[in-house]
C-alpha cells in the first residue's frame, strides 16, 4: 500500500499520456534491441550478489519497477530518495523464500525528523542457508550441517529538497559468508547509495533514479594454497597466494511513474523502469498498482529481458487501530524452473 502523502502539483500544458510515450521510447527503443544483450559477458563477475534480491511484497509485486513509485520503507533499498515522502514513522518486515531452501529476512524502519529536515532509515537484512553434509559412504547425510549467512546493515537519509525534488543517500556495511564452516573466507565492505524523485509537474508525472551499492572491490582476507603445475596440493611445487577481488553488484536504475486514475475511489499507478547493472546486460520492468479505498491492493509486473523471474502479481491490505495502521503484502514471482518465489511484508505505521 501507499504510505506516504503525495504533494499535489499542478498539471502542466503537455498531456501526462505524451510525457509516457516519450519515456517509453527513451527506456526500450524498439530498434535498438542490441544494446540489452550488451554487459551479458561480465555475468557472474559480482561479489555480494544476495543484494540483488528485492525487497518488500509490494515492489516486487510491481515486477520491481520501484525506482519511481518508491514511497514506503522499502524504498531504502529501492531508492533512498523516496524516505523524504514518508510522513510518520513506519517499520516494515519482509520474508522472502528463495529456491533451494533460501531464506532472506530484512527489516526497514523510517523516522521522519523534523530538525534535518527530512526522514531517516534504518535496514537490516540477513540471507541464510544449511547444506547437509553428505560423502561417498553416506549421499543421504552424516548429521553434520553447514550454515551460510549473509548480513546488511545500513542507515539512509532523505529530504524534499523543494516542492517537486527528493534526493537521498545512504551507507550499508555488508558482510558475506563464503563458507566459513568448511574452512572458506568472509567479505566485508562499506556500500553506498544516492537517489532522486522529481516531479515534472504534468499531473502525477515523477521521474527518479538511483544508483545502488557503489563500493569498492570485495576482496577476502588471508590466504590459501594453491597447487602448482602438476595439480597435486601438498607438494613441493604448491603455492601460498591471496583471494582474488570482485566488484560489488552496482546497479543503476531509471524510470518514470503516474497514476491515470486517482480519486476519492481508486487509484491506478503505472511504472516503467530500465537496470544497468554493472554485472550483466540491461533490464526493462513495468509495472501496474490499483488500489480500492486505500484498503485493498492488486499489482502486477513484468521483466521484458530477463530468461527467468519474469511475470509477478500481488496483493495488499490494510487495517486500521486507532492511530496505528497496518498493511499486509503478499507477492508471487514465477522462477520458472526454478520454482515460484514468495514475499510477504508486515508493515505498521503509528
Amino acid at each position: 500500500m501507499s504510505t506516504s502523502d503525495r504533494s499535489r502539483l499542478v498539471p502542466g500544458r503537455l498531456p501526462a499520456w505524451l510525457v509516457i510515450a516519450l519515456a517509453i521510447s527513451f527506456l526500450y527503443p524498439a530498434p535498438a534491441g542490441a544494446q540489452f544483450t550488451l554487459g551479458e559477458q561480465r555475468a557472474g563477475t559480482a561479489s555480494g550478489t544476495f543484494l540483488k534480491i528485492g525487497v518488500g511484497a509490494r515492489a516486487t509485486g510491481l515486477g520491481e519497477s520501484f525506482v519511481a513509485v518508491a514511497n514506503d520503507p522499502s524504498a531504502i533499498y529501492w531508492n533512498p530518495a523516496g524516505l523524504a515522502s514518508i510522513q510518520r514513522q513506519e517499520i516494515a518486515f519482509s520474508h522472502v523464500e528463495w529456491p533451494a531452501d533460501i531464506r532472506f529476512e530484512h527489516i526497514a524502519w523510517v523516522v521522519p525528523v523534523r530538525k534535518l529536515g527530512g526522514s531517516l532509515g534504518f535496514q537490516f537484512g540477513a540471507l541464510s542457508t544449511a547444506i547437509d553434509e553428505t560423502t561417498e559412504l553416506q549421499p543421504f547425510g552424516t548429521g553434520r550441517t553447514f550454515v551460510y549467512s549473509d548480513v546488511i546493515a545500513g542507515v539512509a537519509y532523505a529530504r524534499r529538497w523543494t516542492d517537486k525534488l527528493l534526493v537521498g543517500f545512504g551507507a550499508k556495511y555488508l558482510r558475506e559468508d563464503l563458507g566459513k564452516d568448511v574452512g572458506n573466507p568472509t567479505t566485508s565492505t562499506m556500500l553506498f547509495d544516492v537517489g532522486s524523485i522529481y516531479y515534472l509537474g504534468l499531473g502525477s508525472v515523477r521521474i527518479a533514479t538511483s544508483l545502488s551499492n557503489f563500493a569498492p572491490e570485495l576482496k577476502p582476507g588471508g590466504t590459501f594454497v594453491s597447487p602448482g603445475p602438476d595439480g597435486i596440493k601438498g607438494t613441493a611445487d604448491d603455492e601460498l597466494r591471496t583471494y582474488d577481488g570482485f566488484d560489488a553488484p552496482t546497479v543503476f536504475r531509471y524510470g518514470i511513474a503516474f497514476e491515470p486514475i486517482e480519486n476519492s475511489t481508486q487509484r491506478l499507478t503505472t511504472s516503467l523502469e530500465a537496470n544497468q547493472p554493472a554485472d550483466n546486460a540491461q533490464v526493462v520492468k513495468a509495472g501496474l498498482e490499483w488500489v480500492w479505498l486505500g484498503r485493498l491492493a492488486l499489482r502486477s509486473g513484468y521483466n521484458f529481458t530477463a530468461d527467468a523471474l519474469k511475470f509477478s502479481a500481488g496483493a495488499g491490505v490494510v487495517a486500521s487501530i486507532g492511530s496505528w495502521q497496518g498493511n499486509l503484502d503478499y507477492a508471487y514471482t514465477d522462477g520458472g524452473f526454478l520454482g515460484a518465489v514468495n514475499r510477504v511484508t508486515l508493515g505498521i505505521r503509528f
